[in-house]
């Protein structure tokens, strides 16, 4: 017998969103074709896979002791799910790791031939991994299946292209099988179909499909049991998995049953659409069915970028499509790619100048991401795009923008957005109730390595230096979680707290990658994000926050002792934020309406209120 786990890891500042669905997929189809007396397949828990740290990961894994472990790698997860399964086969040395997922592409070698993987799966996973398991059982060398890589004596092998899969109805639900679990705070995600009439270069919608739909689509019965299986269990967001949604044949058939059966709008939708094709018509069924956020990806409208990219885009149709989703009260998600080839500043603001003329509201900035298995990334030397080799794979330059103005195109966009250019997307904010005196997610040296993926740890600044052995060995446990580092009282040198820092080990991962456009230099493997060093002062002390700018940030302790705060001597005070405390003079009542003042103070100015409650 075979126990299989299946793991899907989560966008790091976002675990709400990790709903594993090809896992489900997968675990769906293999039970609907193995014997239950041959195979057995569990996904690993959410409350696990989505919070745990490295270490609680692995020994979570091991404690499991599977035959077979299937990962699903996607850009935000590869490097630290590759990094689990090399430390899961240290512990099970006879484990046959297995990993499919976007990230898994012919040109993608690291992902591909990595020393944890036995088999990666190229293409849509069902069948393949079902045939994978059926021979497992029967013998221990791979099985030699179609749409594999692996290596057998030392020698890589591609197996022979798997075809996609012809009608998606014989893949079993994975929800109403009650395989998938989706907290009621949770996203739901129903896939519609595996289809794009398009061919966007930078994308990979569709790749395996071709151009006709066929029976590339789930039937409409099956798509509608899934919205009601989620509302059944109180999920109130739905994201629809379609690159078109306004384009497949059971859109207005889907549309009509989603505004019968949610007439009370329990049920938030998200899809994504092709402007052009939004008259009043459909724009009317998209707002009666709750369609409450649209995303429909402008990314240029210089029309060399898009020739470039393959992008075929009606601008002066899918304007006019746009403001009519704006019109009914729809959000709409502008998307605008910075770095396409055949780009530059002055088609970066003709896209700027085309959103402002047609009256197109805001728009979300994107940097170029050079993906495996696209046509971009073979085409990346006739452009001159220089992208990181590895995870989120930003452009750092290309030959119409160099990496210092396109860092700098950035940081004015960013600007003008009211983002702050230093923000790392997807990096989590710190948790409020850090430094209070119960506090959960709390570390200390001394405490087991094992722990969750995003931990704090208070400490006198005078246990530093006394402390760096068991925060090293903390880190070397969990390289790719976050710690979260008070340091509370007079600070240490910057000059010194930087080297210190500096000491400590490092394994670039993912979000170290989407922090670098903080480097001045391009820096392929990213930026420093972990450990985050917090600076926990005493409001009288003497302390210039741009002298940790690169290092640490200031948190100001401040004692209230009077409902009227200062507000313009925080605002002068720079830092990161304040960590309020509770004087004397205050009773409790008076002290929780001086924090929400602050609070909401802090929210306009984007910094960030800690507090210490009274006693």
């Amino acid at each position: 017998m075979l126990h299989v786990l299946l793991l899907q890891l989560p966008v790091p500042a976002n675990p709400a969103l990790n709903t594993p669905l090809a896992a489900g997929y997968l675990a769906a189809h293999a039970r609907a074709r193995l014997s239950p007396e041959l195979v057995t397949i569990e996904i690993l828990p959410r409350a696990i896979a989505d919070h745990a740290g490295d270490a609680a990961l692995v020994a979570q894994i091991v404690a499991r002791a599977p035959d077979v472990l299937g990962m699903s790698l996607y850009t935000w997860n590869s490097t630290r799910s590759l990094a689990v399964a090399a430390r899961v086969r240290d512990a099970i040395p006879d484990i046959r790791i297995v990993v499919g997922g976007p990230e898994v592409q012919r040109d993608n070698p690291w992902v591909l031939w990595h020393d944890a993987v036995d088999v990666a799966v190229l293409g849509e996973g069902e069948h393949t991994f079902c045939e994978l398991l059926d021979g497992w059982t029967r013998q221990r060398a791979v099985p030699e299946v179609a749409g594999i890589a692996y290596r057998r004596a030392g020698e890589q092998r591609i197996t022979a292209a798997r075809p996609a899969i012809d009608d998606l109805a014989a893949i079993p639900s994975p929800y109403l099988g009650g395989l998938l679990e989706v907290p009621a705070d949770g996203l739901q995600l129903v896939e519609i179909s595996r289809w794009c009439p398009y061919a966007c270069s930078f994308c990979l919608y569709g790749r395996d499909a071709g151009v006709k739909l066929r029976s590339r689509m789930f039937p409409l019965e099956r798509i509608l049991a899934e919205i009601a299986w989620g509302r059944q269990h109180g999920v109130r967001h739905v994201h629809f998995v379609e690159a078109n949604l306004n384009l497949v044949p059971a859109f207005r058939g889907l549309m009509e049953a989603l505004a019968r059966d949610n007439a009370d709008r329990r049920q938030a939708f998200y899809a994504e659409l092709r402007g052009e094709h939004l008259d009043d018509a459909v724009v009317a069924m998209l707002a009666a069915a709750n369609v409450a956020t649209v995303e429909v990806g402008l990314q240029s409208a210089n029309p060399a970028a898009l020739r470039a990219v393959a992008r075929r885009t009606d601008l002066a149709r899918w304007a006019a499509g746009t403001r009519r989703l704006r019109a009914a009260g729809i959000t709409v998600l502008l998307d605008v790619i910075l770095g396409l080839p055949d780009d530059d500043e002055a088609g970066v603001a003709q896209t700027l100048r085309f959103i402002e003329d047609e009256a197109l509201g805001e728009y979300e900035l994107f940097m170029l991401q050079v993906l495996p298995g696209t046509a971009l990334r073979a085409e990346a030397g006739r452009y001159g795009i220089v992208a990181q080799p590895r995870p989120p794979y930003f452009v750092l330059g290309t030959d119409r923008l160099a990496y210092g103005r396109l860092r700098s195109l950035r940081h004015a966009l960013r600007l003008r957005s009211g983002i702050d250019p230093q923000l790392v997307e997807g990096l989590p904010a710190p948790h409020a109730d850090a430094l209070a005196a119960d506090a959960a997610r709390r570390w200390a040296p001394g405490d087991a390595l094992t722990s969750a993926s995003h931990v704090d740890c208070v400490l006198a600044s005078t246990q530093i230096a006394d402390a760096g052995a068991a925060l090293a060995a903390w880190i070397d446990a969990n390289p790719a979680c976050l710690l979260d580092l008070y340091l509370v009282g007079a600070p240490p040198a910057a000059a010194w707290l930087r080297s210190w820092r500096d000491g400590l080990p490092y394994t670039p991962g993912y979000l170290d990658g989407v922090a670098a456009y903080q480097s001045p230099a391009p820096a392929p493997t990213g930026v420093r994000v972990s450990p985050r060093l917090w600076l926990v002062v005493p409001w009288e002390y003497a302390v210039e926050p741009a002298d940790y700018g690169d290092v640490a940030a200031i948190i100001w302790q401040v004692v209230v002792d009077s409902p009227d705060l200062p507000l313009s001597a925080w605002r002068g005070a720079g830092g990161a934020g304040l960590l309020l405390t509770c004087g004397g003079t205050l009773d409790a009542m008076a002290f929780a309406a001086a924090v929400s003042q602050a609070q909401a103070w802090a929210a306009a100015l984007g910094v960030v209120i800690w507090v210490r409650s009274p006693a």
